[in-house]
């Protein structure tokens, strides 16, 4: 426990309490009848920092799937062009190859080519 030395008892009575002054009296006024709460700044602050939170992370969302989609897009075209490229060369290959299996089977197989085409009338 602490102690503090300069503590002299009071040899002497205090000075009589002076009264202190009344408050005058407040006016009566009508009874307000807006009970309703009401928005202090702050709330109002928060409230504008949620919204704009709330906003941007709609539009960074929104922004990211369309760059997505449009980044899925730009490499599905470059996949057409080159499987278009590939048709078109093995599209020749396939006739290159049709004239060398033709030749093959007459000089390899003693295999002949068909006669002309027949076509039957209906009766």
């Amino acid at each position: 426990m602490a102690v503090y030395q300069g503590v002299r008892l009071r040899t002497s009575a205090l000075p009589p309490a002076t009264p202190l002054p009344r408050a005058r009296a407040a006016r009566a006024t009508g009874a307000t009848t807006t009970t309703a709460p009401r928005l202090r700044p702050v709330g109002l602050l928060m409230a504008g920092i949620l919204g704009a939170t709330m906003l941007g992370l709609v539009y960074l969302s929104q922004t990211l799937g369309a760059n997505a989609t449009s980044s899925v897009i730009n490499d599905l075209m470059k996949e057409q062009k080159a499987l278009r490229a590939d048709l078109a060369i093995q599209s020749v290959q396939a006739v290159q190859d049709d004239n060398e299996v033709v030749t093959f089977a007459r000089e390899q197989g003693g295999l002949r080519a068909l006669s002309a085409r027949i076509t039957l009338k209906a009766p």
